[in-house]
């Protein structure tokens, strides 16, 4: 039986997010903000360049200009929806004359899941024909629309599509998502998804001229199925509540910039048993400038950080980290990817950890790789675990903001810093074999995940790397410690921002299926599908970077089938980790996505 281990990635994003971002500390932190306007306009805030860089008004893409006017008129609605009421004043603005509408909520639904009386999922069967409606009407089907979420918190729209009208000149056709969240009356928590095709005058006051909603979804929930134990855990902690809880906004004004910490989130956590006492333990690596945690599980659902006197509270950026036994002594060391090298710790027997200089697993170091993970297998069958580490770009120094290698070309990128496999020799001791087993094929490409797993069920561990800037990787193993790529040849290459890769059976035939998280991109859609967009060839590629994450059902024979679009797994926003997980323990496998980017309270925040 192939042994192989990987990041597990559901506890990896949840509970790095749950124990940097949830927790509410005893006593709150003090806000600070700078006293430097950014921006004052007419040129005189020190970041009003900036700002002139995205004004949509002086954008060449026509259709970039149309967005934008349709977003201050949806942004109206969106207020509405929240509130639930609709300004009656305000809509005939918003109309034009002889405005045509569809039904917003269907008069009937189908059921589509059932998870006894927890939660529930319906889609509409049929919500008609865009027809004439008077203002007094369109105002009561946004209403019922809001009703429909109970009180509303949030009204969010995205614009994903936008392309002229033939045979109008003015006119302009929009997709637009719009999600809405809230709580019923019973106190379940409900969610509408609905997709309109818009259409809308293109001059200065956006008015909408049809509307007609395409599909609606809605899930209730009646109560949260999980609960933010943070405090629970964490909370008696010291390192937490003195420095985990507040989080690394604020910890980017208070330690010099030279030391290189940035707010991506690319850290991850590891989870295993570091002592042997039967309870899981985790790791918690940091940007650079704050030093790693490793957190000792009590026992009694509490957690206190023993980095320091384990020796593992290292202080340079760590990327990535990985709990397993390397040297079959029955207890899990500790893998550290930092970003200038890969840090092995011995674990010896009683929590305690001794750095191993001279592992071999150096090399990233000599070839001034940034690594970023890992991911262990015994690829060769010879006993002991392996290592597969990957890289994104070339150091380029602490502090460096200066990008030391650009993709190019962009969708297709081979430019990246290399990967490494180094093969156990024992004793902890590792040579690089990635030349060797054909691993140095297709290898700098960004790359930002890896996982192994044996989807062809020969008995030997392959593996899949996603990459941010270039197509994926499926390194078949052919034995003998041998690896092709054959992403392209099966079709799975799946070009888009790879950031994330999980296996699972997910419909429960036998063969391990592939889920590949990318991003889901509105902006990117839209601009791939507009006529300024001269690159023809490339269109359908940008198109398919924009269009999210990738679920591959392996057909057996090492055939994969895209069900990426049918399945409905294909959005997940912008995706940074996915896992399968059976969440009512009814025998299939969900699916939970990590996603999102840096926002901020203000809008008008950079």
């Amino acid at each position: 039986m192939s042994r192989f281990i990987q990041p597990p990635a559901f506890f990896t994003v949840l509970l790095a997010f749950s124990v940097l971002l949830c927790g509410e500390p005893a006593d709150k932190p003090e806000v600070h903000r700078l006293g430097v306007p950014s921006r004052a306009g007419s040129g005189e805030g020190p970041l009003d360049w900036v700002y002139e860089k995205v004004n949509t008004s002086r954008d060449s893409w026509s259709g970039e200009r149309a967005s934008e006017r349709l977003k201050k008129s949806l942004e109206k609605v969106s207020s509405w929806l929240v509130a639930g009421r609709v300004e009656p004043t305000a809509l005939p603005q918003l109309l034009a004359p002889g405005f045509r509408s569809t039904a917003l909520v269907p008069k009937a639904w189908k059921e589509t899941v059932g998870a006894g009386d927890n939660w529930s999922s319906w889609r509409s069967l049929d919500v008609g024909e865009p027809a004439a409606v008077t203002t007094a009407e369109f105002r009561r089907r946004l209403e019922e629309l809001s009703a429909a979420c109970g009180k509303v918190s949030k009204a969010a729209f995205k614009i994903f599509r936008v392309s002229g009208v033939v045979g109008k000149k003015d006119a302009v056709l929009a997709d637009v998502l719009l999600e809405l969240d809230g709580v019923s009356g019973d106190g379940a928590f409900t969610q509408v998804r609905t997709v309109w095709k818009v259409e809308w005058s293109g001059g200065p006051e956006a008015r909408l001229l049809s509307l007609g909603c395409l599909d609606v979804e809605k899930v209730r929930m009646a109560r949260r199925a999980f609960v933010d134990a943070t405090v629970d855990c964490l909370g008696e902690d010291t390192a937490f509540r003195a420095q985990l809880s507040r989080g690394v906004g604020y910890w980017r004004t208070r330690i010099d910039a030279s030391s290189g910490m940035d707010v991506y989130g690319h850290q991850g956590i590891a989870v295993g048993d570091l002592d042997n006492d039967g309870w899981l333990d985790f790791y918690v690596p940091q940007p650079a400038g704050l030093p790693n945690r490793l957190y000792r599980n009590l026992g009694d659902g509490r957690f206190a950080d023993v980095a320091r006197a384990a020796g593992v509270d290292v202080l340079d950026v760590t990327g990535g980290s990985l709990f397993v036994d390397l040297d079959n002594d029955a207890d899990a060391d500790l893998v550290v990817v930092t970003s200038l090298e890969v840090l092995l710790f011995e674990n010896d027997g009683k929590g305690g950890f001794r750095r191993i200089a001279s592992s071999g697993l150096e090399k990233g170091r000599r070839k001034a790789a940034s690594t970023l993970g890992c991911a262990a297998a015994d690829y060769d069958r010879d006993g002991d675990l392996d290592l597969y580490v990957f890289s994104y770009v070339f150091w380029a120094g602490a502090g460096s903001k200066l990008q030391s290698t650009y993709p190019y070309p962009y969708h297709d990128a081979n430019n990246g810093a290399p990967n490494f496999l180094f093969r156990n020799e024992g004793k902890l001791k590792f040579i690089d074999a990635t030349e060797l087993s054909g691993m140095g094929e297709n290898n700098q490409r960004f790359s930002l995940a890896a996982s192994w797993c044996d989807y062809d069920a020969d008995g030997d561990p392959d593996l899949y790397v996603a990459n941010d800037f270039g197509r994926n990787n499926l390194f078949r193993n052919d034995g003998g410690g041998r690896f092709k790529d054959v992403a392209a040849e099966f079709g799975v290459d799946d070009v888009g921002n790879g950031m994330s890769v999980t296996w699972e059976d997910f419909d429960n035939d036998g063969r391990i299926d592939l889920y590949v998280g990318n991003m889901w991109s509105s902006a990117g859609s839209r601009i791939a599908g507009q006529p300024q967009f001269k690159a023809t060839r490339l269109r359908e590629t940008y198109s398919r970077m924009a269009r999210g994450n990738s679920l591959f059902r392996n057909l057996g024979g090492g055939r994969f089938e895209d069900v990426s679009l049918e399945s409905g797994a294909f959005f997940g926003r912008w995706s940074w980790s996915g896992q399968f997980l059976d969440v009512e323990g009814d025998g299939l496998e969900d699916l939970y996505v990590v996603n999102g980017f840096i926002s901020n309270e203000s809008k008008d925040d950079l």
